[in-house]
């Protein structure tokens, strides 16, 4: 599947979570509860964002979501907690890229639900995992992309990053990534082979 004689050198692929490991319920939400209203999708965008920075809660990011879709509380979780995992895309990791290349995990999150979402296998694929809570700072700043390349021990310019939102493949190109917005499997195995066969 892959070319290992390509001059720019790629060593590291890093992951977003949700609309590439996992599906996505925010897009879905925002769509069906919010969509009506561009001030209440910009607000909610305000929540994720700040929950994602670790400076509210998840728990309350849920709490002003279901406020935001004038839904009670646990049909917003309900809602909100539905993430289908890609498991075509765990398959194609384990596969093809472990052992040759170093794989990353870099989501925007404001709470560590990693063991709810994974098996401890499926974690185990990823040689460095960041979680933006944690660090006070989140996709698209570009110091957080630099950290996660950091902590792979590459440089930026040797690593491509999927994601399924374009402003986010935005700041990973500013320190030099190479970058893949995440569409289908399919389209990323293609675009991918083209990244590393460049």
């Amino acid at each position: 599947f892959i070319g290992q004689g390509n001059i720019n050198m790629i060593k590291a692929i890093i992951f977003d979570c949700f609309g590439v490991l996992v599906g996505s319920s925010y897009e879905p939400f925002k769509q069906k509860y919010l969509s009506h209203d561009q001030t209440l999708i910009d607000r909610f965008n305000e929540f994720d964002h700040l929950s994602s920075e670790g400076k509210i809660t998840n728990s309350e990011a849920y709490v002003e979501f279901a406020k935001l879709a004038n839904l009670p509380l646990q049909e917003a979780t309900v809602f909100l907690d539905d993430n289908p995992k890609n498991n075509e895309l765990f398959e194609f990791i384990k596969n093809n890229l472990v052992g040759k290349y170093k794989i990353g995990y870099l989501s925007n999150s404001a709470s560590n639900y990693l063991a709810e979402l994974f098996t401890e296998d499926e974690l185990a694929l990823f040689d460095d995992i960041i979680l933006s809570y944690k660090f006070g700072m989140a996709k698209p700043t570009p110091e957080i992309y630099k950290l996660s390349a950091e902590h792979l021990g590459v440089q930026p310019s040797e690593c491509v990053f999927i994601d399924d939102q374009q402003k986010y493949l935005l700041g990973a190109e500013k320190t030099g990534m190479k970058t893949i917005l995440y569409k289908s499997y399919n389209e990323f195995k293609s675009e991918l082979k083209e990244v590393l066969n460049d």
